[in-house]
């Protein structure tokens, strides 16, 4: 259950113990809203701000609520901290803080092109840091920066796409029992799994996952300095540490926080800038390396 939930419960369990049958007057409504982002200061310094964007656990549009609070998918959260950052006209460059798996491929793409589309407006520089994970559609949000650094521990790469599929017509078989799904068409429960897939059924899936490895591809010989030697291996799809990353041009540098700032600082020619970044109301108080 959520911590501050949790909390709310126990206060309240206390207060009806101490109070007999007195009618306590509490406000759920309050917090079970979603809370308004606050700016975290990370680093104090000039009226000129750096803003890091994090990007952290698998990537989604939208999600529901988590117990009783409502949670915001990956790219709802980002509207949300870009909408704030579009109203601050001190902030001149952005650290994208990256630590996720990946995630949808739909969503990976917002995330890319929402950031892209701020960058672009705002014409401020944009450095990545990979943490820990900046793997698959991770790795391609990673894209939109104009540098990408990643910690001498993080993986990155896994560029591809994958359709996870199971077939539990054996076991339904072993129990007796039937699939009875009715369709409107052949291919209508293409990828059910209560049946085994045919050649054709493979064919039409394999056609759609390899036309969005195409796209992946294509924005990663795009936006990054690879050779065709690179592609031979970077198109299989394989995990990678950062220094292999950056020996197949996916990274520019191995690197740390400081690293980063280091580099948004030359790109943007401000001098001790402030560091921020957006948390919202009972979240962590924030540090670069923390999660909300």
């Amino acid at each position: 259950m959520n911590t501050r939930v949790r909390s709310w419960l126990i206060l309240l369990g206390t207060l009806f113990l101490c109070q007999g049958c007195a009618f306590i007057s509490v406000d759920l409504a309050g917090i079970m809203q979603i809370q308004p982002l606050e700016e975290r200061v990370i680093k104090p310094g000039t009226a000129e701000k750096v803003l890091v964007v994090e990007v952290l656990g698998f990537i989604s549009t939208t999600q529901s609520r988590d117990a009783l609070l409502p949670k915001q998918g990956t790219f709802e959260r980002l509207e949300a901290v870009l909408e704030m950052a579009e109203k601050d006209k001190n902030i001149k460059g952005v650290i994208l803080r990256i630590d996720s798996p990946g995630g949808g491929y739909t969503a990976s793409d917002l995330v890319f092109n929402r950031i892209r589309a701020y960058r672009q407006a705002k014409d401020i520089p944009v450095v990545a840091c990979i943490t820990e994970s900046g793997t698959s559609g991770a790795y391609m949000v990673a894209l939109c920066a104009d540098h990408i650094i990643a910690l001498p521990s993080a993986v990155v790469g896994n560029v591809g796409v994958i359709l996870p599929s199971v077939s539990l017509e054996g076991l339904m078989d072993k129990l007796g029992i039937d699939n009875q799904t009715i369709t409107s068409g052949k291919f209508k429960d293409t990828g059910n799994p209560l049946r085994d897939m045919t050649e054709e059924d493979k064919a039409i899936l394999t056609d759609i996952v390899l036309e969005f490895h195409r796209n992946f591809i294509k924005r990663v010989t795009e936006l990054r300095p690879v050779t065709e030697e690179d592609l031979a291996i970077i198109t299989d799809g394989r995990v990678m540490t950062a220094t292999a990353g950056q020996g197949y041009h996916l990274i520019d540098e191995v690197g740390y926080y400081e690293d980063a700032l280091a580099k948004i600082q030359s790109l943007t020619g401000v001098d001790d800038p402030t560091v921020v970044l957006y948390r919202r109301k009972g979240e962590n108080i924030g540090g670069f390396y923390s999660w909300p």
